[in-house]
């Protein structure tokens, strides 16, 4: 996954005006006979992801659509754009394409999407789905998505031997607390801090960090609302010195290895914890992990109670008519309650509908749920900024930039706090 620069997105916004000429003559297409099925594009590719896509392709041919896919690497990032956007243009448009967050917009906006009101309204997602997922599932009020999880990104990923050996028992409830826990496994010899190279993973961990010292209005109004004088006080220079104190505890290679290759660390027990989203959950379970044995779900210091989330989801392309059924019919696959639970026990995810029955999944899976049940009545349930569920596109890129060069030391604090500034005060 990586971010994109200002230029990256603009040349992405001619991109998709160019998709939308190419889209037009694909739906002008003479009608003939074909069987009903559905070819998907998305982005999961490693163990725990390529289980879960497993689940979805298992359901739909049960339920008798043919199933064909393709993937590009890469979750909301310039890359996958890139190789969905030259599919279309080239006539190999795919009945539905995995996306996330405010992606999903910039492709509604330009009348790519089909409308998914019709079958929405006959399976009452609005009475399922939380509002804050659905804002990013509609675009003008018109159902455009079918959102099928809701992954939390404030998690600690925790070895449990490492753990144990430290007397870590119980999760650190507070900022001090999980400085003490990372200092007792530097003087013991243990990696305290897994991540890896890429801005978003970055990015990831300062909402924690931001949420956490913050607290829920303080992220809402700065990083939702994109209201820039909620940065114009003191708690946004702790935000970031707190950033720099984590780097203190990383190890020199980490701007050599990949996400899932810091998840490794952990479950192999080279390095104690990872701040990550839940489908690390997924990534141990494809190597045979379990929960309260070999790892623990803690909860990131100070944001008990909050959610941030990031919420895969399936956009429908315009297609000619003879297609339409088969469409509809995916979309009521991916929103039934036996899928999401079928995908999101593999996931690590909570099920993007609040009906599901969380008895299938495991501890880690459950809390998930009851977290997100929990801040979905609070209005602590809140997009992710690494993920682009909190804001657009150019948003999220800009403040990778902020985040990823601050944690390398290449921007002070001072400079970082007004270098996000900034990027909030011009927001599209």
């Amino acid at each position: 996954m990586r971010g994109v620069s200002w230029r990256r997105w603009w040349q992405l916004r001619l991109a998709l005006t160019t998709v939308f000429l190419a889209l037009l003559a694909v739906i002008a297409q003479p009608a003939r006979a074909e069987p009903a099925g559905v070819e998907v594009f998305h982005w999961w590719v490693t163990g725990g992801e390529r289980a879960s896509m497993d689940a979805i392709r298992d359901f739909t041919r049960e339920r008798g659509l043919e199933w064909k896919e393709d993937f590009s690497p890469g979750s909301g990032t310039a890359r996958y754009t890139d190789v969905l956007a030259a599919r279309v243009r080239a006539g190999r448009v795919p009945t539905a394409a995995q996306m996330i967050g405010y992606e999903i917009h910039e492709w509604a906006k330009r009348g790519l999407l089909e409308n998914l009101n019709d079958v929405a309204a006959r399976e009452e997602w609005d009475e399922v789905v939380p509002t804050e997922i659905q804002q990013l599932s509609k675009w003008k009020g018109q159902w455009v998505a079918a959102p099928f999880n809701a992954h939390s990104t404030n998690w600690l990923w925790v070895h449990k031997g490492l753990a144990d050996r430290l007397g870590a028992t119980a999760p650190p409830d507070t900022w001090d607390d999980l400085i003490a826990l990372l200092d007792k496994a530097r003087a013991a010899g243990i990696r305290p801090l897994a991540i890896g190279k890429e801005a978003w993973e970055h990015t990831l961990l300062f909402e924690s960090v931001a949420a956490g010292t913050g607290g829920a209005a303080f992220y809402r109004r700065a990083f939702l609302d994109l209201d820039p004088t909620a940065l114009d006080t003191p708690v946004t220079a702790v935000i970031f010195d707190r950033m720099r104190q984590l780097a203190g505890y990383l190890d020199p290679g980490f701007m050599h290895r990949r996400w899932d290759q810091a998840t490794d660390m952990v479950a192999g027990g080279q390095a104690l914890l990872q701040v990550q989203g839940g489908w690390v959950d997924g990534e141990f379970k494809v190597r045979g992990l379990l929960p309260g044995r070999d790892y623990q779900c803690w909860r990131f210091p100070d944001t008990q109670g909050m959610y941030l989330f990031n919420s895969d989801q399936f956009v429908f392309f315009k297609q000619p008519q003879r297609k339409r059924a088969a469409q509809e019919r995916f979309a009521s696959i991916l929103m039934d309650p036996a899928l999401q639970v079928a995908v999101n026990v593999r996931t690590g995810a909570a099920p993007a509908r609040v009906d599901v029955q969380k008895a299938p999944f495991n501890a880690c899976g459950q809390r998930g749920i009851d977290d997100l049940r929990g801040s979905n009545m609070r209005r602590t349930l809140m997009g992710s900024i690494a993920m682009g569920n909190a804001h657009a596109s150019p948003v999220k890129a800009a403040v990778y930039d902020v985040v990823t060069r601050h944690l390398q030391g290449r921007l002070d604090t001072p400079g970082a706090v007004a270098a996000l500034r900034a990027v909030i005060a011009k927001r599209p």
